[in-house]
């Protein structure tokens, strides 16, 4: 370890911030290798459909259930205590169980980036995403 490298632990629990607008995003931790950010979604709640062109995405999900619509696909139940990977370059969108609050994990390489299936400024505009590129 380097002189500025210091170990980091965070409480998940006092990290959750669910908002009744949007699912809400915040970084959790970031290092050379490794971004690691949290959604928190009240039931219903949407990411909107995007892709991370050429990165993998890994989730684990900390409480209550949803799905992930993947582009061309079934969709995929995900529920709490789950382990999910995306392949890159799949869209995909994650939605919060109509009963269900739910909150997620992910680890991506740090600045990464998101895209849409339609990269119009009209679609970008309802609601950015962490990493989305104009």
């Amino acid at each position: 370890m380097g002189a500025n490298d210091a170990a980091t632990c965070i409480n998940l629990t006092d990290a959750i911030t669910f908002s009744a607008e949007a699912r809400t995003n915040r970084e959790l931790m970031t290092s050379s290798v490794a971004e690691v950010r949290m959604n928190c979604y009240e039931p219903g709640q949407v990411t909107p459909m995007h892709m991370h062109p050429g990165e993998d995405e890994v989730m684990y999900i900390v409480e209550g259930r949803g799905s992930v619509v993947i582009d061309g696909r079934d969709d995929l139940p995900i529920a709490q205590g789950q382990l999910v990977r995306l392949p890159s370059d799949q869209f995909h969108s994650i939605v919060a169980a109509p009963d269900s609050r739910m909150v997620l994990i992910y680890f991506m390489k740090p600045g990464y980036g998101s895209v849409r299936p339609d990269n119009s400024p009209s679609a970008i505009a309802v609601e950015r995403l962490h990493g989305e590129r104009a």
